[in-house]
């Protein structure tokens, strides 16, 4: 059993624990209220609770052991079986990226092919929102030999709420199961060819979505989005297409008096930074990436990117302790992009059938 401290990287640590076969132990989690937060938090969040409950539903016969306090969690994995007609609600603490993106990674080694409903926020400030995830996550997928059928389904937005009853979005996600994965080769972004981008608003003034857009327009022609939604707000999001068919993805959320033009200004000097970095991928999809390139063929997988965010450094560690597996990385002096180069562990999936 391999043992951890602390609430960092929980997602993380169930994901590879699931993947790998592990059982984890960690300890410490939110021991003590940190300042300014809430009184009594203390252990689990409400949106950790929820992740454990999503893995639950596509893990048969997982044990999720938790104390009283809720500041230790035992887990031992069990099948990954995925399945269709699952409902999962996400509560109002986060979004729904939040708990999409570790499906991202599970769903493609699953017995089944996985179709499940999500309700809550599509759109979040320290979450990726659904648009990025259409535009740039499922597409980064299919680099690694996984098809089928695969989309995400906007159903209904849902804003952060600003009432009760309000910010409830609808949103349906469909993945593949597959036997391996093949090896990346990702390393030249090749030149911007255009960038498109999406904003949409819900229950907020025209002009407040115009100037969002008129924002941005100076690197986009962005197309507005009517969708049904619940919750006022109002997001943009920008993807960028190269030459050779590297996607780079960026995003802004606006509400809570945010200035529309700050918001769109914030989008587009994101995108641009992540373009000026050199890197094949952006920073949201790096641990997205490394893990499946760890889990993949027997084969070297080559992938540049921009400086290494925190989650993929993290995610490194990760792969070192519950797999073995070691990244060579290389920096590049001219733009500081960053070459990784991995073997995978050839992970096959033997729950999936053949036929």
């Amino acid at each position: 059993m391999l043992h951890f401290s602390g609430a960092e990287d929980l997602r993380q640590r169930v994901v590879l624990a699931t993947l790998a076969r592990r059982q984890i132990r960690i300890t410490g989690i939110r021991a003590e209220a940190v300042a300014g937060a809430e009184e009594g938090a203390v252990g689990l969040s409400d949106a950790e609770a929820s992740f454990l409950r999503l893995v639950e539903k596509v893990v048969d016969g997982c044990e999720i052991a938790i104390n009283e306090t809720g500041t230790e969690l035992r887990y031992r994995p069990g099948i990954l079986v995925g399945g269709a007609g699952l409902v999962h609600d996400c509560g109002k603490a986060r979004g729904v990226g939040y708990f999409v993106e570790p499906l991202l990674a599970l769903a493609p080694f699953a017995k089944r092919d996985l179709q499940i409903t999500f309700r809550g926020l599509t759109n979040h400030a320290h979450d990726v929102g659904v648009d990025v995830l259409r535009s740039a996550s499922l597409p980064l997928l299919k680099r690694f030999g996984i098809e089928g059928e695969m989309a995400l389904q906007v159903v209904r937005r849902g804003a952060p709420p600003s009432g009760a009853g309000d910010g409830v979005g609808e949103v349906v996600l469909k993945l593949p199961a597959v036997r391996t994965l093949h090896p990346l080769h990702l390393t030249d972004p090749g030149r911007v060819k255009r960038v498109r981008g999406l904003a949409y608003g819900s229950r907020v003034s025209p002009q407040i979505l115009a100037r969002v857009v008129e924002a941005a327009r100076g690197e986009i022609e962005p197309r507005s989005s009517r969708d049904r939604a619940a919750g006022a707000g109002y997001a943009v999001c920008l993807v960028a297409e190269s030459t050779n068919g590297v996607l780079l993805a960026a995003e802004a959320t606006g509400g809570g008096g945010a200035d529309p033009e700050e918001v769109g200004a914030a989008a587009a000097s994101q995108l641009m930074e992540e373009v000026v970095q050199g890197g094949a991928i952006d920073a949201a999809h790096q641990p997205l990436a490394l893990l499946l390139m760890a889990f993949g063929a027997q084969d070297v997988s080559r992938l540049r990117t921009g400086p290494l965010s925190p989650a993929a450094v993290s995610l490194l560690r990760g792969l070192d302790t519950f797999l073995g597996v070691r990244c060579h990385m290389t920096t590049e002096p001219a733009d500081g992009s960053v070459l990784v180069s991995c073997r995978g562990v050839g992970f096959s999936n033997a729950a999936k059938s053949v036929i």
